[in-house]
């Protein structure tokens, strides 16, 4: 009796506390905040404290708030500090959203809104969110790793800047609204959904909730196979794929398998019939040799099927000897392909710039020099991975998240949304589908369900491609987390220019968005989510 009595009394006060009334802050009250200051001891991580140096009333006249920029300082005093920003609604709903960023970050990225949310959702500070982000611990350019020479910074980046900005932000809610968040969610693309899945592994029960877009679970490794790329194309004559036959390929691919999800509307959607039904070798040169911008060659052929199957880094690291397949033939667009192989032939410089050079590797060959060889002139063309396993092993042991086993995160209640565009080409769609089968291995595929969902968004690059994807998935985050409302299928919202507002669905995985044959092509009730 007295047992089931106290479990009610623990049900209404749960109950009360997440129906707690939103809570008010004045324009005086925001910039008292001015004088707010963090000690160390209410930091989780060692720092010496942070401080604020900017307050002011910022946004539109239906979306005044807060906006606060600080400093956390390092404990070594040649790192440099992490800047961070935390927007404070003047009508706060009682819950915070932590925002990631993007490549080596190095900047605050948007720290006042979710990321791809569609224009006609209210943005997060308007539906009374805190809002809060940092630039990782260093200043510089999201592909720039010349940071990591400094140790602090380093582990800064590879995590802890994570829960230091969190428990800062939680104190400065506090101190303005009194109390602190009942909801506490992360999202990010990118490096951005790599940090949110640090979040979830490294500190569970600081979050009840993780959106992770395009995340890099193993970081490491995907910059190995950066470099591997980069070698292949670089030190390989005639294998670099110019921009015209990069279209030639994205065109080929698209005319052969567009209309296999019973719609022919330039979005690749059925990836497995794709498979089966495209032929590389009807690009072939007669007699295997570069014929001009028509063909490709056998060197070149070589080249995209290296891409189009695992790519072997060459060194067996925590999450294996191979990196996921690049999506090249499965829908990819032209200058996402490009972005793989450059714009030039000629072997890169050190200080070249990612319009010149390959992404994949460019990415890589900042980690080899910086974060492997500590050396900023090492050719990385000339890396052997398997040479330097053991500082390859202690990098991933700092900044990969390839745990599976997140148990006292679910345990706490915590809900996991992932979501990967099949045409990514910047960090292939494959990885995050190898992470997700991590977790149904782990916890079994019917009890994954109860905490995580993978969709993959068909035509969706890692930024733009033929369906350029908005998705309320901080609205749909909350209402499972807070209201118990299983996430289901899901609804996309295109913004690319030509085709904006075409909706489709955004399916659980593996099924993928079927045309029905008939009805509105641009509504998401004219197709259905089908496994063939």
């Amino acid at each position: 009796m007295k047992a089931s009595l106290l479990t009610g009394l623990l049900l209404v006060i749960s109950t009360a506390v997440l129906a707690a009334p939103q809570k008010q802050l004045t324009q005086a009250q925001c910039i008292g905040l001015k004088t707010a200051r963090i000690d160390a001891a209410s930091i989780g991580l060692p720092t010496r404290g942070a401080v604020i140096t900017a307050v002011a009333m910022a946004g539109q006249p239906n979306e005044p708030h807060c906006k606060l920029e600080g400093q956390i300082k390092p404990v070594d005093l040649k790192s440099p500090d992490i800047e961070f920003q935390l927007y404070l609604p003047l009508m706060w709903n009682g819950k915070a959203l932590q925002l990631g960023g993007g490549g080596f970050d190095g900047s605050v990225k948007g720290a006042d809104t979710a990321r791809l949310a569609p224009a006609a959702t209210p943005g997060a500070l308007k539906q009374g969110y805190a809002t809060f982000g940092s630039d990782s611990g260093h200043q510089g350019g999201v592909s720039d790793a010349s940071f990591t020479l400094n140790d602090e910074a380093w582990q800064n980046f590879a995590g802890a800047q994570i829960k230091k900005t969190h428990d800062v932000a939680v104190a400065l809610i506090q101190q303005a609204y009194g109390r602190k968040p009942s909801r506490m969610y992360f999202q990010g693309n990118s490096q951005g959904g790599h940090e949110a899945l640090a979040a979830i592994q490294r500190f569970p029960l600081d979050y009840d909730g993780a959106i992770a877009i395009h995340p890099v679970y193993n970081v490491v490794e995907l910059h190995m196979a950066g470099i591997r790329i980069g070698q292949a194309i670089y030190n390989t004559p005639g294998a670099w794929i110019s921009p015209a036959k990069s279209a030639l390929i994205a065109n080929a691919v698209n005319g052969a398998c567009d209309k296999l999800d019973g719609l022919a509307d330039g979005v690749v959607a059925n990836i497995k019939a794709c498979d089966a039904t495209f032929k590389l070798a009807h690009l072939r040169c007669k007699d295997g040799k570069d014929e001009g911008a028509g063909c490709l060659s056998d060197t070149q052929i070589a080249m995209v099927h290296m891409l189009s199957k695992p790519v072997s880094l060459g060194v067996t690291l925590p999450s294996g000897d191979s990196f996921a397949p690049w999506p090249i033939l499965q829908g990819a667009d032209a200058p996402s392909i490009v972005s793989v192989f450059g714009s030039g032939a000629d072997k890169p410089k050190p200080e070249a710039s990612n319009l010149i050079i390959s992404f994949p590797y460019m990415m890589g060959d900042q980690a080899v020099r910086y974060e492997v060889m500590r050396s900023p002139q090492y050719d990385s063309l000339t890396f052997d991975p398997a040479a330097h396993k053991q500082r390859l092993l202690e990098l991933a042991s700092q900044v990969d998240n390839n745990e599976a086993d997140i148990r006292a995160f679910v345990q706490h209640g915590g809900k996991l949304l992932l979501m990967h565009g099949t045409a990514d080409m910047a960090v292939p769609p494959g990885n995050t589908v190898a992470y997700y089968e991590k977790l149904q291995a782990q916890f079994g595929e019917k009890t994954v369900r109860q905490f995580a969902r993978l969709y993959l968004a068909p035509g969706f690059t890692h930024s733009s491609g033929a369906f350029r994807v908005s998705w309320d998935s901080l609205g749909t985050l909350d209402k499972w987390v807070d209201h118990g409302i299983d996430p289901g299928q899901q609804v996309m919202i295109d913004t690319n220019k030509g085709t904006a507002g075409r909706e489709m669905p955004l399916c659980d995985y593996p099924l993928f968005p079927k045309y029905k044959g008939q009805g509105d092509t641009h509504a998401a009730s004219s197709f259905v989510c089908a496994s063939e």
